[in-house]
């Protein structure tokens, strides 16, 4: 038995890494995938979900995000669409999460606060808790995101603002190592203690890749990226501490072979302390 349960990360609408992804959990390499939910048109949506659940395998879901045009804290920040038309797809987006957690058996929806305008914190703050109003599911599991990217700051970044954010709305939480990383490299803060601060709130997911030494930016590079900069050392003695909570590893890059690369890396890691 491996002793932990490691994931990997597939969009909806890609049935080639999901066919990579089988064959490694068929081999016993992962024990679960997080599927990125995209909003698709519904016969798209539907052929998809069906491919996912043929292949048996547990399910994360992961909702969609800004990046897919679904930002729940501020809709218009940085989209030029009409309010109504933004406010149509997020609903229609959300319900596609749902419909798709429900038909695979998911019991963790993992969950972007999202970005917001410089200045515009506690509006987004609030329409966030309205959008839990409207939506709330006790599936909803809200990640903690990098202060900044590509020069627009987003909500939710530390343990702390994470509880204030859920105001108890969300009880669990998924904590991912590298935009804490970048978080505390953007604020000048420690890493190992805002890690530490993560003990006080129910952690359920953790995602996983590196990034650059000193970088604020999120890049999911390799966890043996010759750049790399994650405290591994740290992050494996937590994971250690709380090996019956799911990590997901998360990459960016075209070729889905990097999943079958990186899952040997976190085995070894796993195995012993990191030295380098």
């Amino acid at each position: 038995m491996a002793g932990y349960n490691l994931g990997c990360t597939v969009r909806l609408d890609d049935p080639g890494t999901l066919a990579l992804l089988s064959k490694l959990h068929d081999s016993g390499a992962i024990h679960h995938i997080q599927i990125q939910a995209v909003p698709l048109p519904r016969p798209l949506f539907r052929q998809h979900l069906e491919e996912v659940a043929a292949t048996g395998i547990p399910t994360v879901i992961h909702a969609p995000h800004h990046g897919h045009g679904v930002n729940p804290c501020a809709p218009q920040a940085y989209d030029d669409r009409p309010l109504p038309e933004i406010e149509a797809y997020i609903e229609e987006a959300i319900c596609q999460t749902f419909e798709a957690a429900d038909t695979l058996g998911a019991e963790t929806i993992v969950l972007h606060a999202g970005r917001y305008e410089p200045g515009g914190r506690s509006e987004a703050a609030e329409r966030f808790t309205g959008f839990l109003d409207r939506h709330n599911d006790p599936r909803f599991t809200l990640e903690n995101l990098p202060s900044v990217y590509a020069g627009y700051p987003l909500l939710g970044n530390t343990a702390g603002e994470l509880t204030a954010l859920a105001e108890r709305k969300i009880t669990r939480f998924c904590l991912d190592f590298p935009h804490l990383a970048c978080t505390a490299n953007h604020r000048g803060l420690s890493f190992a203690e805002e890690l530490e601060r993560f003990e006080g709130i129910n952690v359920t997911y953790h995602h996983l890749s590196n990034l650059r030494r000193g970088s604020i930016t999120d890049e999911h590079i390799e966890l043996d990226h010759p750049d790399g900069g994650l405290d591994l050392a740290a992050v494996f003695s937590r994971l250690r501490r709380h090996a019956t909570v799911p990590t997901a590893l998360e990459y960016k890059q075209d070729s889905p072979e990097v999943y079958a690369r990186q899952v040997r890396v976190f085995a070894g890691l796993w195995e012993g302390p990191h030295r380098g």
